[in-house]
């Protein structure tokens, strides 16, 4: 199907815009340890804080799907802005229950589903937009400086609650917390105004959208399977998480088997999110020179071989590194596994088919985190075998991830297709041409 091609922004409003994602990406890291502050100062049961910590990754799992396929059938801009109002108005809320003593655990956490789910619609719509609203060759920077905005907003949103909590108190801060989503609103609805496929592509009716999910599912699922590369790299995806979920162990490990102390301990783990910085930062310088299949296959493999390495070292230093990069290989990878999807999937499938990828993406890291909990506890308590024989699985499925999809795709950096002398037409390494996006 041909597509008009997108009309980019003024650089300007393309700052703009990015700025406001930025802005919004620090409500989601604020998120990250407000609710579960909120929970504690309503109840001050840790296993209510704990139960208050995972509805963005159970939300994602309950409602991924679903709004792949609605954000397909929807305009992706005003999904944006309809999300954006949402989660606005729970983190207002908040603040005024708080305020009036009138917030209990159910309804904190019932709110904190809502939040999660409009943040999977969110995140969902905006893979679209930026897809229609840059050009193919700005792609991998465009995913990088998103998410290299991600990763820095996990590490200074919780800080910043905690700052504003301990200044003003936690209302504050869950008022900052809804002002981030205001103004991801105000750029978005300036923005994307009159830009590309987006701010054209027309809304079906809510009704006829939600009768027509699964048969839209359906056809999600045939587009991954006929996308082999798309299709190798979800899986490839899928294993790396339920190996490398075996990482929720760290802190049990640095503290309980190492007996290394509490800054140690935080120490490696703030090395982690400043990993998830410095691998947005490589995707962005390599995105555009080296074959994706190639970065996606290194990172992975990197990912699995300094996981193996965590279960050998026992020092502190060797395992702030370690730490570091595997976040570093693990956010390279997820930025160029997003600009290869939005990429090779039609537009018009990219929403249901990056939602199907990513569920089951998410739906393998509990299933290893669990696999390597009771591993470690038949194991006497001692997590290191289970750390290594984790890595080297994570290893070896990359091995074959190339071996039978990765090694012969067919996606060439942007800007660095050889063309025919007869027609023009892109042509790869292997002299096939080369499928639209």
């Amino acid at each position: 199907m041909t597509t008009a091609a997108p009309v980019p922004p003024s650089p300007l409003a393309f700052r703009i815009f990015l700025g406001g994602q930025s802005v919004s990406l620090i409500g989601d890291g604020l998120a990250i340890l407000a609710i579960p502050l909120l929970v504690l100062q309503v109840s001050g049961s840790p296993y209510a804080a704990v139960l208050a910590a995972i509805p963005r990754t159970v939300g994602y799992l309950l409602v991924g799907l679903p709004a792949g396929a609605l954000v397909d059938r929807l305009n992706p801009r005003n999904v944006m802005l309809a999300m954006d109002a949402v989660r606005f108005g729970v983190f207002v809320t908040f603040a005024l229950l708080a305020a009036t003593s009138q917030l209990h655990v159910p309804v904190i956490l019932a709110l904190a589903f809502v939040a999660a789910g409009a943040g999977v619609f969110f995140e969902t719509a905006l893979t679209v937009a930026v897809r229609d609203l840059v050009e193919e060759e700005r792609l991998v920077r465009t995913n990088s400086l998103l998410e290299a905005a991600n990763q820095g907003a996990q590490i200074i949103g919780p800080g910043l609650v905690g700052v504003l909590s301990a200044l003003w108190g936690l209302q504050v801060a869950l008022l900052v917390n809804a002002s981030t989503f205001a103004v991801s609103f105000a750029t978005v609805l300036h923005v994307l105004r009159g830009r590309g496929r987006t701010s054209r592509t027309p809304s079906a009716p809510l009704p006829a959208a939600l009768r027509g999910v699964a048969r839209d599912l359906a056809e999600g699922f045939r587009c991954l399977r006929s996308l082999r590369v798309v299709l190798v790299v979800t899986c490839l995806q899928a294993s790396a998480n339920l190996f490398l979920a075996v990482g929720y162990l760290l802190v049990f490990y640095l503290r309980d088997t190492l007996h290394f102390g509490a800054s140690a301990v935080s120490t490696v783990v703030a090395a982690g999110g400043a990993g998830g910085v410095l691998g947005a930062v490589v995707a962005f310088r390599l995105g555009g020179r080296v074959r994706h299949e190639v970065l996606i296959t290194l990172s992975a493999a990197c990912m699995g071989i300094t996981l193996a390495a965590q279960g050998l070292a026992t020092s502190l230093v060797p395992l702030l590194l370690l730490n570091l990069l595997m976040s570093a290989s693990a956010v390279t990878a997820v930025v160029i596994i997003r600009s290869l999807r939005q990429r090779a999937v039609p537009r018009e499938l990219l929403g249901r088919v990056s939602a199907t990828a990513r569920v089951s993406a998410l739906a393998a890291s509990p299933v290893g985190a669990l696999a390597g909990g009771a591993l470690t506890t038949l194991n006497h308590g001692n997590p290191r075998p289970v750390f290594v024989v984790a890595g080297v699985l994570s290893v070896l499925t990359t091995a074959a991830a190339w071996t039978f999809g990765l090694r012969t795709g067919a996606h060439r950096p942007p800007g660095t297709e050889r063309r025919s002398t007869a027609s023009g037409t892109p042509l790869t390494d292997n002299s096939e041409p080369r499928e639209a996006p």
